[in-house]
This record gives C-alpha cells, sequence and structure tokens, in this order.
C-alpha cells in the first residue's frame, strides 16, 4: 500500500501500463472508478486503519484479537 495519494497514483498507473493490454476491460473498470478507489487517501492516516473496508464481515474481522 503506497503512503500517499501521489504514491497511489504512481502505483495504480504502472498497474494500467503493465496490465492494461492483457486485460483491458478489467482495468478499463478500475480507470474508470479511479478516483473512487483512491478516496481513502483524502482522509488523514490516522484514520486508515478504521476505513480499509465497508465489508461488514471484514470489519467484524479487523476487530477481532488474533488468538
Amino acid at each position: 500500500m503506497a503512503e500517499t495519494k501521489k504514491g497511489a497514483n504512481a502505483a495504480f498507473n504502472l498497474f494500467v501500463e503493465t496490465y492494461g493490454v492483457k486485460y483491458e476491460r478489467a482495468v478499463a473498470k478500475l480507470v474508470k472508478d479511479r478516483d473512487v478507489l483512491l478516496t481513502f487517501y483524502d482522509f488523514p492516516a490516522e484514520h486508515w486503519k478504521h476505513i480499509r473496508t465497508t465489508n461488514p464481515p471484514s470489519r467484524a474481522m479487523q476487530a477481532c484479537p488474533a488468538g
């Protein structure tokens, strides 16, 4: 995971360049939703661990201590 939105954009661009030809339709869908996918980076870093997912089962598992 990138530490900044700038870094995330660079990684996204590399992903598009690497997989865009082979997986054209899938990459096009990701490119279409790029802003939404990177919205995470608009929030302060200290909030990231709380907003990584909106999937309720996944969030519940994050809240459970391992062991």
